[in-house]
């Protein structure tokens, strides 16, 4: 990668329609236009972060107007557009329903992509996965226009422009990378291969609302009133981090992917186009705990990693013995059980601390929590 990687920051105070077109087509000229970014593709997916099929107000996907508006953009240009995500529960067609995207797609007459089977594909220059299972719909496009949601993450801290490219994976196959991959960094390594082999030709950024605390779905409003746009999706995500409050370089997947060359994170190497930085960046918020995953190469770090290492933990006021975190658990024999309809219970020996069952509970009734012993070690160390 030759030269800075520009990155536009432009104020978007609401989700109103002509606020969000205007937005984007103000962040498109800041970096050239959709044009030039698609050169001679047309046929484009729109890749939003739907996690859930949750309604939009709930600020744990990416908003159905800023999907709106990606589209006209698109649909001006000339192109043939599609849109779609592989969401941790429901089908994607019911959860596109359920969220309001099937109202956006029947208003622009974008149509929903195949994101409930997949082909693998091999990609020769993966430097940790070379193989991935990847949906039709995202093999059928020429271009994909990114749509991250600004969030917390329990594993990676931060999900954004990077994170949100794991949802070309469709179904369980995503359950099956999380039991492979327990570890923050082999993960994030994951998602960066998966970058380079599908590199999104733009990211837009839904940071109108961003989300802390328990995120990626149960944390607390942020208006930030921005969308941030670039080519570059490491870059996006380190000018993210720097508005969170976050130094890009705890991030491991953003650290990994600029010392193998793929992004910028450096603020020297970033060129920042419309908001600055210092009237961006207007509160700092507040974060998962790190993951310790230098505590799983040994039965004894294993040990430490127990006694150390974030866990997820369920609050009984909150749970409804639903089950869902029970379902999504991709460990076998499964890490969390309920029985005779009782409140869910962890086997902390088994739990890989992915925490898909935190990150997918539809009550917010769990939390990431430091153990005793590791309280010290953080307070001590703060990165482990």
């Amino acid at each position: 990668m030759n030269g800075p990687s520009r990155v536009a920051v432009v104020r978007c105070p609401s989700y109103a329609r002509e606020d969000v077109e205007r937005a984007i087509d103000e962040g498109l000229r800041f970096l050239g236009g959709l044009p030039a970014l698609l050169g001679e593709r047309r046929r484009v997916l729109l890749k939003p972060n739907l996690l859930h099929g949750d309604d939009p107000a709930r600020g744990s996907i990416t908003h159905p107007a800023v999907l709106r508006a990606a589209a006209i953009a698109c649909l001006k240009a000339g192109c043939e557009v599609n849109y779609g995500d592989s969401p941790a529960f429901h089908n994607p067609r019911t959860a596109v329903r359920l969220c309001g995207y099937e109202a956006v797609a029947g208003e622009t007459g974008i149509t929903l992509a195949d994101f409930e089977n997949g082909e693998e594909r091999t990609y020769p220059d993966g430097k940790q996965n070379r193989v991935f299972k990847i949906a039709r719909g995202a093999l059928d496009a020429e271009a994909i226009v990114n749509l991250p949601k600004m969030k917390t993450h329990g594993l990676t801290r931060m999900t954004g422009a990077v994170k949100n490219m794991f949802g070309l994976v469709p179904g369980l196959t995503k359950s099956w990378l999380h039991a492979r991959l327990p570890e923050e960094r082999s993960f994030s390594r994951m998602l960066v291969d998966l970058n380079r082999f599908f590199t999104p030709a733009l990211s837009i950024m839904d940071a109108v609302d961003g989300m802390e605390g328990n995120g990626p779905r149960n944390g607390r409003l942020v208006r930030t009133g921005l969308l941030i746009l670039s080519a570059d999706p490491v870059a996006l995500d380190a000018v993210a981090c720097r508005i969170m409050g976050i130094d890009p370089g705890e991030i491991y997947f953003l650290s990994y992917a600029e010392s193998i060359g793929f992004g910028r994170i450096k603020e020297r190497d970033i060129e920042m186009a419309g908001v600055p930085l210092s009237a961006a960046a207007t509160r700092k918020y507040e974060t998962h705990p790190p993951s310790a995953v230098v505590f799983s190469k040994s039965p004894f770090l294993k040990y430490l990693k127990r006694l150390l290492v974030p866990r997820p933990v369920i609050g009984a006021e909150r749970c409804t013995r639903c089950g869902q975190c029970v379902r999504i658990c991709p460990v076998e024999p499964k890490a969390i059980t309920a029985v005779d309809g009782r409140q869910p219970r962890y086997d902390y020996d088994r739990c890989i601390r992915c925490y898909c069952c935190q990150e997918t509970c539809p009550e917010g009734a769990i939390r990431i929590r430091v153990p005793a012993l590791g309280v010290l070690f953080h307070g001590l160390k703060k990165r482990l």
